[in-house]
């Protein structure tokens, strides 16, 4: 007699195929719901020692303003920050769509740098979203300048936190 041991059997072959299947977990892109402070560009610094922006004094932020946007930081390193940080600078589609959902916080009166190119004149400029509640993207600025009135905010792309399955009391939970 032939004795099938189906329930126990069924059960372990049932949860053995999430091994050759992965399960993917996404985090939704988002853009930085504020600009990049003086008190966290701070912190890359003292990480990455670069130069402080010209309105610090001994490479600190003037006081008070630990929370106020970081101005007088070029393009690159804007970009720089953001990768850091393990993001990177939005694209003016992705910026400006977030603005007109009313999707973002505003501590200063600033342009934003964007990753997107803009050719002038022969010369590639960088596009710049701002300034306080506007959604406006037109201004245009070569990666290397900087002033008062540019900051930044950083972009989160969407990617895959992990494609293993979970296990809970010895059992593959998808």
């Amino acid at each position: 007699m032939l004795r099938i041991l189906k329930a126990k059997s069924s059960r372990l072959v049932g949860h053995c195929w999430a091994f050759y299947l992965p399960v993917y977990f996404l985090a939704a892109a988002a853009l930085d719901p504020g600009e990049v402070t003086n008190g966290e560009y701070l912190k890359f610094l003292m990480a990455t020692r670069q130069t402080a922006p010209e309105n610090w004094h001994n490479g600190r932020f003037p006081t008070g303003k630990e929370n106020e946007p970081v101005v007088l930081v070029n393009f690159l390193e804007a970009a720089a920050y953001c990768r850091f940080v393990g993001r990177r600078l939005p694209t003016v589609d992705e910026w400006k769509s977030t603005c007109e959902l009313g999707k973002l916080k505003k501590r200063g009166d600033i342009w934003e740098w964007t990753s997107t190119d803009v050719n002038m004149g022969g010369q590639t400029y960088k596009a710049l979203c701002g300034p306080g509640n506007s959604c406006d993207c037109s201004h245009r600025y070569l990666p290397e300048w900087k002033n008062t009135v540019k900051g930044f905010r950083c972009f989160k792309d969407s990617t895959p936190l992990t494609w293993l399955p979970l296990f809970v009391a010895g059992e593959v939970v998808l």
